[in-house]
C-alpha cells in the first residue's frame, strides 16, 4: 500500500488538468466543473439555511439580480446560471460560491452610491467564479490532506486534522487569498467595461471601504477597545489602499468612454430598507435599542457604546471598565422570574432577590460578587425580565471597587426595559433621500437625524455617500440620509 501511494499521486497529476477559462493555460486542479456546480448547489444550500436573505422576488433582490446578470453576460463563463441574493443584514461584505451562486450583503448595498459600483462589486464576485477560485483553494486544501496524509504513514496525524471542509468554507466565505483578490478586480474592471458601466466606479467603492474599515477602527478605538490590526489566517484581501492604487492604474488604461454610472436610480431603490441590521434583528437608534419583532427596547445613558451582536446586546461605558449585556433565554417549562434568577446565581453571595413587574413582563433583581468578561473581580447587577416562554437576562457589571460610581446609570438601563410599541416608539433606521442645499453640512444633518446612528453619525452619514465629513456634493445632488 506504501508503495502504490505515490503511483496514485503521478496519476492524478495527469488526470486533474484542466484549462482555466480566464488565463487560457492548463492548471492542475482536482475538481471537475461537474463537480464544482455540485459543491456550490451543496454550498448554497447551506447559505440559505444559516443566514437570513432577502427573497428573490424582493424589488431590491430582482435589482441586484438584473446588474449581476448584465455583468456576467460578458464574462469569461457566460453559459453559467448566476444566481446573485442580498443577505439581509448589516455587515460590509460580499462573497462568491462555486459556480456562480453570488451573495452581496445589505450592508454593502447601502454604502453602494452608483449602479456602476454595484456592477464592480459583482464584477469581483463573478470574477472569483470565472477564474474558478473556489477550485484553486479546495486544490490548496486537498493537497494539503494529501500531504498529511502521507505524512502520517511515519508520523501519527490526527483525523480531525484532516477535516479542512469546514476551513474551506470559512475561505470561501472570507476570500481567497491576496493574488486572487487582485485578479478579482482586474477582471471585474474588464467586465464592467464590456457590461457599458464606468470602470472608474471600482475605485470609488475601495475608498468607501477603507473609509469604513478608518471609521470602524475610531469608533472601537473611541469606546475604549484595543485595535490591533488582523493578521490571522484569513487576512487575504489586500490592503485597501493598495486595491485602490491598483484599481486607479486599470482604470486610467482603459478608454474612459461614456459609461453608465447611475448614480440616482441606486439610490432610489435603497429607499426604504434598513440601515443597519433589520427589524427581525434589532436595531440600535442613537442611544435607543429596539427590537420590533420580540417587541422590547431599553435605553441606554449617554457615553454608553452599544454594539448589536448575533448572540447577545453588548454596550460598554467609553473608556471604562463598565460593561452590559443581555441575552434572550427561551424556557421549557413555566416558572417565575424570582426562581428563574435563583437558579442562575445558584450558591453565589448575594443581595436578597426583588421582584416585580415592569411594562407587563415580570422582573426578579439581584447583586452578585463574581467573576465576569474583562473584570476578574465584578460586581454585577443581575436581572430577569420574563414574559411567556421568554427570559431577558441583564447583566450589568465593573470592578466591586467601582461600584457605587455607576448604579445610577445600571438602575436606569433597567428601569427603561419596556414593551416595544411601533407607532409610540418608532422604527429601525431607514434609508431616506434628500437633496443637498447650499448651507448642509454632514453635521446638521446628524443633529436633524437626532443623532440616529449615535456618536459618529455625521460621520457614518458621510461614508454613506462615498465621502468624508471635510467633503460636501454640490447643491441639488440627491444623498443618502438615515431616518
Amino acid at each position: 500500500m506504501m508503495r502504490s501511494f505515490p503511483l496514485l499521486l503521478i496519476a492524478l497529476l495527469f488526470t486533474a488538468c484542466a484549462t482555466n477559462p480566464v488565463s487560457k493555460h492548463s492548471e492542475f486542479v482536482l475538481m471537475s466543473e461537474k463537480d464544482e456546480l455540485a459543491l456550490g448547489r451543496k454550498a448554497a444550500e447551506e447559505v440559505s439555511k444559516n443566514m437570513p436573505l432577502l427573497p428573490a422576488e424582493d424589488p431590491l433582490t430582482r435589482y441586484v439580480d438584473r446588474v449581476g446578470q448584465t455583468v456576467a453576460a460578458v464574462s469569461d463563463r457566460p453559459n453559467l446560471i448566476y444566481r446573485f441574493r442580498i443577505v439581509d443584514d448589516a455587515t460590509i461584505n460580499a462573497f462568491a460560491l462555486p459556480g456562480g451562486h453570488i451573495y452581496i450583503h445589505r450592508g454593502l448595498l447601502n454604502h453602494m452610491n452608483s449602479e456602476a459600483e454595484l456592477a464592480a462589486v459583482l464584477g469581483h464576485e463573478i470574477g472569483h467564479v470565472t477564474a474558478r477560485h473556489a477550485v484553486q483553494q479546495y486544490t490548496r486544501m486537498q493537497g494539503y490532506r494529501i500531504g498529511a496524509m502521507v505524512t502520517s504513514i511515519f508520523v501519527p496525524v490526527p483525523y480531525e486534522a484532516m477535516q479542512l471542509s469546514d476551513l474551506l468554507a470559512a475561505a470561501i466565505i472570507s476570500g481567497y487569498g491576496r493574488e486572487a483578490e487582485l485578479q478579482a478586480d482586474e477582471l471585474s474592471l474588464k467586465y464592467i467595461a464590456r457590461a457599458g458601466y464606468d470602470p472608474h466606479a471600482t475605485i470609488g467603492i475601495l475608498e468607501t471601504l477603507k473609509r469604513l474599515d478608518d471609521l470602524e477602527a475610531r469608533e472601537r478605538s473611541d469606546a475604549g477597545e484595543k485595535v490591533e490590526q488582523y493578521h490571522g489566517a484569513f487576512s487575504s484581501h489586500p490592503e485597501t489602499e493598495k486595491r485602490i492604487r491598483e484599481a486607479v492604474a486599470k482604470a486610467a488604461s482603459l478608454q474612459r468612454t461614456q459609461g453608465r454610472i447611475g448614480h440616482e436610480t441606486m439610490l432610489r431603490k435603497l429607499v426604504g430598507y434598513p440601515y443597519g441590521d433589520s427589524p427581525e434583528q434589532g436595531a440600535v437608534v442613537g442611544q435607543r435599542f429596539l427590537h420590533p419583532k420580540l417587541r422590547f427596547q431599553l435605553r441606554f445613558p449617554d457615553g454608553w457604546v452599544i454594539d448589536n451582536r448575533s448572540e447577545a446586546l453588548e454596550a460598554r461605558l467609553r473608556k471604562q471598565k463598565v460593561f452590559f449585556r443581555l441575552t434572550l433565554r427561551e424556557l421549557d417549562k413555566k416558572q417565575t422570574a424570582r426562581a428563574l434568577l435563583a437558579e442562575l446565581i445558584g450558591h453565589r453571595r448575594h443581595t436578597p432577590i426583588t421582584s416585580g413587574m415592569q411594562s407587563g413582563f415580570q422582573t426578579a433583581h439581584s447583586t452578585v460578587r463574581t467573576s465576569m468578561p474583562h473584570v476578574s473581580q465584578a460586581a454585577a447587577d443581575v436581572h430577569i425580565f420574563l414574559k411567556g416562554d421568554r427570559a431577558y437576562l441583564l447583566a450589568m457589571w465593573e470592578p466591586r471597587k467601582q461600584y457605587p460610581e455607576h448604579r445610577a446609570d445600571f438602575a436606569a438601563i433597567a428601569a427603561s426595559f419596556r414593551s416595544y410599541d411601533p407607532a409610540r416608539d418608532g422604527d429601525v433606521p431607514r434609508i431616506a433621500l434628500h437633496r443637498w442645499q447650499a448651507g448642509d453640512s454632514w453635521q446638521a444633518l446628524a443633529r436633524a437625524s437626532g443623532m440616529v446612528l449615535g456618536r459618529f453619525t455625521a460621520e457614518k452619514l458621510a461614508a454613506l455617500n462615498g465621502m468624508s465629513v471635510a467633503q460636501h456634493p454640490a447643491p441639488g445632488t440627491l444623498i443618502k440620509i438615515v431616518r
